[in-house]
């Protein structure tokens, strides 16, 4: 899960038009690097992202790949800041949660309409993780499921270990 941080003070600035093509550009710009990356972007919710790795194909390098995705969307979130300051357009901050795990894919809904997605409690936990990166200062958190697969290749900095809104049992935060 991706989402920008104060977005809502940002949409009270521009108008309704600028904040428009604002939003298909920075949404464009990060499902690029999902796609390059072998995700599949799920959806948008407002301007959140949502995407998953490892399905339809399953892809043992899904953890690896979720985090350089979220490293690239982080650099290209300060590139969008540098080339909206000579706009004077806001900074684009961004908080991302990954976390991995299994959890149930294919067409969910209703008789009406159904969208191919992934649920469960492990897709919950990665947009907990999202929010929390608030409390903290920081921009990507993962899971210590996540950081036990990609930790040899990645300096991951160990956070806090706390109990998400939901949940029982305690799990470490790293960025």
């Amino acid at each position: 899960f991706s989402d920008i941080r104060g977005f809502t003070g940002i949409s009270e600035k521009m108008p309704s038009q600028a904040l428009g093509y604002f939003m298909n550009d920075y949404l464009s710009r990060m499902s690029r690097i999902i796609i390059r990356n072998n995700g599949t972007v799920d959806k948008f919710i407002g301007d959140a992202i949502m995407a998953f790795w490892g399905a339809p194909k399953d892809d043992p390098m899904h953890a690896y790949k979720a985090v350089n995705a979220a490293i690239q969307m982080k650099a290209e979130a300060e590139k969008m800041t540098h080339e909206f300051k000579k706009r004077n357009l806001p900074d684009i901050q961004i908080g991302i949660g990954i976390n991995t795990g299994l959890m149930s894919v294919g067409n969910f809904g209703s008789n009406e309409r159904f969208d191919y997605t992934v649920m469960g409690d492990n897709v919950n936990m990665a947009s907990r993780l999202e929010g929390a990166n608030k409390n903290y200062d920081t921009t990507i958190l993962m899971s210590d499921s996540t950081n036990t697969i990609i930790s040899e290749d990645f300096f991951c900095r160990y956070i806090d270990r706390v109990t998400v809104k939901g949940r029982k049992k305690p799990i470490d935060l790293f960025e």
